[in-house]
């Protein structure tokens, strides 16, 4: 068995270029493998999301998944990803923040499915969705100290560990 990059079943190259047409200096635009990748300030994503999501050419409407990422040097991302049924258009909008601004907009006016998928990056990363209807811990208890997906994460002592 042979593992490859997937394989995009459109013509990527110009999806991303009318993508960089469509978004201009409000993100920056690249692909990788299958996907359009936007690169996109905070302040600007929910107008970059609806711009994908009501565009034709790309019409965004099904909300996939939210992942936080931890680089390891204060910053911390936001990845979303979103796929367009009708249009085969699969696209990844990243956005980032600090550890000590760990604040990006919510994305749940524009696809309510990003509810809990917020919720959960929230609760393993700290990030802090402005604008969320109900941002909480969905995995861990809201006394939990600390957010353990973030490399800064040190476990709290229990007589599990042997303390």
């Amino acid at each position: 068995m042979v593992l490859s990059s997937p394989r995009p079943s459109i013509d990527l190259a110009a999806v991303a270029r009318h993508v960089t047409e469509l978004l201009r200096d409000r993100a920056r635009v690249s692909t990788l493998h299958d996907m359009v990748v936007v690169d996109v300030d905070r302040d600007r994503l929910v107008e970059v999301a609806r711009a994908l999501r009501d565009d034709p050419a790309t019409r965004c409407d099904l909300y996939s998944v939210n992942a936080g990422v931890d680089m390891g040097d204060g910053e911390l991302r936001s990845v979303t990803f979103v796929r367009g049924v009708s249009t085969k258009v699969f696209a990844m909008l990243r956005t980032r923040c600090t550890e000590l601004d760990a604040h990006v907009p919510s994305l749940v006016d524009v696809w309510p499915g990003a509810n809990w998928c917020e919720r959960e990056t929230y609760d393993m990363f700290g990030i802090v969705f402005d604008g969320h209807p109900d941002l909480r811990r969905v995995f861990l208890e809201e006394t939990f100290p600390g957010h353990p997906l973030r490399k800064s994460f040190m476990p709290p002592r229990s007589d599990a560990r042997g303390g």
